[in-house]
């Protein structure tokens, strides 16, 4: 159990009493959205966000993650980030448990998730697709919340449009691409940046919003790039970033797609095939065909555990793309240039899927 933060009334909540409760937040929402002095609003897959803070210092992440837009005149979804409220929820049960809570929740009018490390909280009011975010003072969220900022709030946001945010990475030649999936060290991130330093385009290393609507198409999400020391000076990275890319939680250089210098990127690509990259320092890299079953296995579990109170949506979204596109192994060379190279040839080979 966490305590009240200071100064504010306490809202006791547990699993059983989520449903009623919940709608508590949504009180006043308008107003206190009004009333929050720092504003960003940006577009995925045609959505439009409209996000409002008090703090300053997570106004500037927002900054930084997003390709931004001008105000909307009626934005499809707003998110209130807040470091005070009407009260400050305190959880009651000895454990939060997620899946539990998911399962309480299911088909109701509320998403719902509370990181109890940092004593975090996000809710989502699926109705009027509006969603709020406590955190116990300014700059007070996850070690992990800047690299992918309102994460949870974006896929669930997209859900109720039928689409979904996938744990990816994307390399596309002519608006024509690929997903790389798999776990942390499959070798994604390299690959995308092998990519893009060589004259490929990427919508994303990390996370990419994904529509089925008129064939499968993945969406530029977060500006944001990773990638370890390693990694780093084996593409080559070094005099691009020109000291800009600091060190992560992981201990990984962090930095944007503007510094690396390219030309700007698509927003979105047209998906002909599942890459599942592997690290195996070939001595050129090569494409073998997996199955459907492989393929799910690479992309849903991350992809259901990094983004959590829409587990069977974001299961039937990596069955879908699992089932619909053909998925290949991808043994990675060690050159840079050849990794590229190879997947500009393969890519150019699918166009006619």
């Amino acid at each position: 159990m966490v305590a009240a933060a200071s100064g504010d009334a306490s809202l006791a909540l547990s699993e059983q009493s989520l449903g009623n409760r919940l709608p508590r937040f949504f009180d006043g929402f308008d107003a206190r959205f009004a009333a929050a002095p720092h504003e960003v609003v940006f577009r995925i897959a045609g959505c439009d966000f409209w996000c409002r803070t008090s703090d300053p210092s997570y106004a500037r992440i927002l900054h930084q993650a997003f390709r931004l837009n001008s105000a909307a005149d009626n934005p499809s979804v707003r998110i209130l980030v807040e470091t005070r409220g009407p009260f400050w929820p305190v959880w009651t049960d000895a454990f939060f448990r997620e899946r539990e809570v998911e399962a309480r929740l299911e088909g109701g009018p509320f998403r719902f998730h509370y990181y109890d490390q940092a004593d975090f909280w996000q809710i989502f009011q699926r109705e009027t697709v509006r969603g709020i975010q406590l955190m116990t003072r300014a700059g007070a969220y996850p070690e992990w919340d800047p690299g992918s900022p309102l994460r949870n709030h974006i896929h669930w946001a997209l859900i109720e449009r039928g689409a979904a945010l996938v744990h990816a990475g994307t390399l596309a030649v002519d608006g024509q691409g690929v997903l790389l999936a798999g776990a942390g060290g499959s070798g994604k991130s390299g690959t995308v940046l092998s990519g893009l330093v060589n004259g490929l385009n990427s919508v994303g290393d990390d996370y990419v919003a994904v529509t089925t609507e008129g064939g499968l198409r993945a969406h530029l999400v977060f500006n944001g790039l990773k990638q370890d020391p390693a990694g780093f000076a084996r593409i080559g990275l070094a005099a691009r970033m020109d000291g800009r890319a600091a060190l992560n939680w992981q201990g990984k250089h962090v930095f944007t797609m503007h510094d690396l210098g390219l030309p700007d990127q698509p927003e979105a690509i047209s998906v002909r095939a599942l890459c599942l990259p592997r690290v195996a320092h070939a001595a050129q890299t090569t494409f073998t065909p997996v199955s459907a079953r492989e393929a799910f296995l690479a992309l849903a579990p991350s992809s259901v555990t990094q983004i959590p109170s829409a587990r069977a949506e974001s299961f039937r979204m990596s069955a879908t793309v699992a089932r619909e596109m053909p998925a290949y192994r991808v043994d990675l060379g060690t050159d840079p240039s050849e990794i590229a190279d190879a997947f500009a040839g393969f890519i150019g080979g699918q166009g006619g899927c």
